[in-house]
């Protein structure tokens, strides 16, 4: 009879533990005393502890302190994870849960895992305790929240926009808009949302706004138009109207950004041609104030080693560059495509040989081929038939570089009158100063603001304040530009940025306090950083800067510091 009991006992410890195969569930068994009775085979892929510990019989204190040993500390709450856990009164604690009647958590163990565990004491005494796997499901949660904070960040983002922007599926229907296309038609989202443009628009605009996301969305091309607007209120709004398309072709989106240019547009003209007419009259160039004497010099001493004065009118010849450097290439199609010539680079005798392969089968001949001598291969292309070739060598103008520097204005010097000095800081396009004491003494420079920025929007921006202030002002790319440019003009106030290339603005700004120690003037140096931390403030003063300003700057911002440093030393000098 025990036999048959031991038989049935087996079979369905067997089942169970099958079941719990099926399952991925791991699960302990404990008696009224807290004996182990059963511990699936599953329960080794949730604790790291020996099989012997687990053998029917083992006490439940002695299975949690080998947990514990295995360095397992499930069932700590958050804020007491930092501390050293007693092992005793972890024992204790995990008990105190066992004898619940149902207990239930989930507990992250290892990295990237994560355990349910559930404990349920039935009215015989006897307790079942399960592990389920739940890390799969963790990370969707996780990611689920993650998703929602993204779209909730970017709706957040897209309604704070100024501009407005459209953002439609393949079948042109709204999936999204901000609250700024909102405002343009009176309307709430939700009269958009949904919606195509024919339901919004009279069928004429609709047929032509239709036309075009079409195009953008079919060919995968950018579209731009200008339009006049009127808005609900009656205001006019005059939108540059760009459409994009994203995503993949089978799963693509357009998305259309309109930005309002009302300010600048001039209202008097009518809009034609899809063009506006703006306010603005002038041009701005990135650096248009800066010239670069050493590229001119060079330039023209690599003209100089090929072009005589039968060759100099190029306008309209097919010309070949040969050179591996870049810089030579820049320097010299630039001076070529400006005088008119047809012209083009190879850096390789590979690129040079299917150059002329692809030319002479489609019937395009060459006037005069450019040869760098530093070139490999340069035997077999200086022996190119039929085309004349000239060859240039960049690396031996060295000897003659400061020359082509100094000559121009040498022979202004010559002309000028013995008892005239040169006022070169004031007149010049640039000037060479080899010691402190050659710069001319200057009480008050020729400018008012010396701006030094690299960064072309906030060039712009510091040009459109200072010429709405009616300040007259020159724009530096990088720090070496921005001492050049003080030692020329002596500029009654310098914006520093200190973010630059070349060289920063604090080494830039320790440059010319050095100089005006020969000088003894100083120029208030007011710093503009993105960064407003007290150390970086206090580095732009210890290289002798007077003040700082942070980005982004406002027109008031800079009257201020211009009143601060202009307007009032003006002042007080005249009284």
């Amino acid at each position: 009879m025990n036999d048959g009991t031991s038989i049935d006992a087996d079979i369905q410890s067997g089942m169970f533990d099958a079941a719990c195969d099926l399952l991925g569930v791991g699960a302990f068994i404990y008696d009224r005393n807290d004996c182990l009775v059963f511990a699936s085979r599953q329960m080794h892929r949730f604790l790291p502890i020996s099989p012997d510990v687990l053998r029917p019989g083992a006490r439940l204190r002695d299975v949690l302190g080998a947990v514990f040993d295995a360095g397992i500390r499930y069932g700590i709450p958050a804020e007491q994870r930092h501390r050293v856990v007693n092992r005793e009164e972890w024992i204790s604690a995990r008990i105190s849960a066992h004898w619940r009647e149902q207990h239930e958590m989930v507990e992250r163990l290892g990295k990237d895992r994560w355990v349910r565990f559930r404990k349920r004491r039935l009215p015989n005494g006897y307790n079942i305790s399960t592990l389920t796997d739940v890390s799969e499901q963790r990370k969707q949660e996780e990611q689920w929240r993650a998703d929602l904070k993204r779209v909730a960040l970017t709706e957040h983002v897209l309604d704070t926009l100024p501009h407005p922007l459209i953002i439609k599926d393949r079948n042109l229907v709204y999936l999204a808009v901000n609250k700024a296309f909102c405002a343009i038609h009176g309307v709430e989202s939700e009269a958009i949302l949904g919606h195509t443009v024919w339901d919004l628009v009279d069928a004429e605009n609709a047929m032509r706004i239709d036309a075009s996301d079409r195009g953008v969305l079919e060919t995968g091309i950018p579209s731009r138009s200008e339009e006049h607007i009127v808005g609900t209120d009656g205001s006019h709004l005059y939108v540059v109207t760009r459409k994009y398309r994203i995503g993949t072709p089978d799963n693509s989106f357009l998305v259309t950004l309109m930005d309002d240019v009302t300010h600048i547009v001039d209202p008097k003209e009518e809009l034609a041609a899809n063009r506006f007419t703006l306010r603005v009259t002038t041009q701005f160039v990135k650096a248009e104030n800066c010239f670069d004497p050493a590229r001119e010099a060079e330039t023209r001493l690599l003209l100089q080693q090929w072009c005589q004065d039968d060759e100099a009118d190029v306008a309209g010849k097919r010309i070949l560059l040969v050179t591996p450097t870049r810089r030579t290439e820049e320097l010299l199609i630039g001076e070529l495509q400006a005088r008119g010539a047809d012209c083009c680079a190879v850096r390789s005798l590979a690129e040079f040989n299917t150059f002329l392969d692809v030319a002479n089968s489609c019937g395009v001949g060459l006037d005069l081929i450019l040869l760098d001598d530093t070139m490999d291969g340069f035997e077999a292309i200086a022996e190119a038939g039929g085309v004349p070739v000239r060859v240039i060598t960049p690396d031996r103008i060295g000897v003659d570089f400061f020359r082509a520097l100094v000559e121009p204005h040498a022979v202004v010097a010559e002309a000028m009158p013995i008892d005239v000095v040169a006022p070169s800081a004031l007149f010049d396009d640039w000037y060479i100063a080899t010691d402190a004491d050659s710069m001319s003494p200057i009480v008050e420079g020729d400018i008012e603001v010396l701006v030094a920025e690299d960064n072309q929007i906030n060039q712009f921006v510091f040009s459109q304040i200072l010429e709405g202030m009616g300040v007259s002002h020159r724009i530096a790319e990088n720090g070496e530009e921005a001492v050049a440019l003080w030692r020329k003009h002596q500029p009654r106030l310098v914006l520093m940025d200190i973010a630059m290339p070349v060289m920063n603005g604090l080494d830039a700004t320790l440059e010319i306090r050095e100089a005006e120690k020969a000088l003894q003037t100083r120029t208030p140096i007011v710093a503009v950083t993105a960064q407003a931390l007290n150390v970086d403030m206090q580095n732009c003063l210890d290289a002798g800067m007077d003040d700082y300003i942070t980005k982004p700057v406002s027109p008031d911002m800079i009257e201020s510091i211009y009143k601060r440093f202009v307007t009032q030393k003006r002042a007080q000098n005249a009284a």
